[in-house]
């Protein structure tokens, strides 16, 4: 993103799933997005935890409130490739009802709510993860596995068609988090690259920048990435006695 002649400068390789072009890319940054209801960007203080299954086997999740609260599972773990279109996810009750009841067992764990029956339906977000693969997008787009790390989001009991703008900062810091799941899953991040989201509409760009401080880990922000655009051109008519 540049200026010249007075006038911002839109052009740029910057593209966004369901927006037609490319244009300059513009970061939007989240200032300390950790644990703004529990206070933890790590709820339970642990990168994995373990919740039991309706069969009473035990599934890997990682529970991070980053923006807003999350629990990430593993595609394989729940059978699925990660790639699976919502309307197919949506189909599948058995798998909706069971990520349902993992979603009301984290909240408890998080501290969101005393009881399973008192977690809302607003958080917290289920997001399962997956290696970076090839896919088709809704649009019948061809994604290829160039990109970070691949998610399906669950929101009030609905597969997202893309990333809720919450969840995927707070998946952008559990990919920064080492050990997470999304971290295991996630192609290599380096400190301030941007993280390709792979979802069921296409890919989606974010960034975070977490570290270390005496043990815990803290993030400093979180961010997503636009494109600058032209939004509006016009002409003023100007007095001609106010002429210089």
């Amino acid at each position: 993103f540049r200026v010249e002649n007075g006038m911002a400068a839109i052009d740029g390789d910057m593209e966004i799933a369901g927006v037609a072009g490319k244009a300059a890319p513009v970061r939007l940054d989240f200032v300390k997005p950790g644990g703004a209801a529990t206070g933890k960007l790590l709820p339970t203080g642990q990168v994995v935890d373990q919740l039991p299954l309706p069969n009473g086997q035990m599934i890997d999740v990682s529970l991070i409130y980053a923006s807003h609260p999350n629990a990430f599972l593993r595609a394989r773990d729940l059978g699925l490739s990660g790639t699976e279109t919502p309307d197919a996810i949506q189909a599948n009750h058995d798998l909706m009802a069971t990520l349902e009841h993992l979603r009301r067992q984290a909240g408890v764990k998080m501290g969101l709510a005393p009881s399973e029956d008192k977690v809302t339906l607003t958080g917290p977000r289920i997001g399962v993860v997956a290696e970076p693969q090839a896919y088709v997008a809704l649009d019948k787009a061809a994604i290829s596995d160039d990109y970070e790390i691949c998610t399906r989001m669950i929101s009030v009991e609905q597969p997202h068609r893309a990333v809720p703008l919450s969840s995927g900062l707070c998946l952008s810091v559990a990919c920064r988090i080492a050990g997470t799941l999304p971290h295991q899953m996630a192609r290599p991040i380096q400190d301030g690259q941007p993280i390709r989201i792979g979802n069921p509409s296409g890919l989606l760009t974010y960034g975070a920048d977490v570290r270390q401080e005496n043990g815990a880990w803290v993030a400093d922000s979180a961010g997503v990435y636009r494109t600058a655009r032209c939004l509006m051109k016009g002409m003023v008519a100007v007095p001609r006695h106010l002429y210089p």
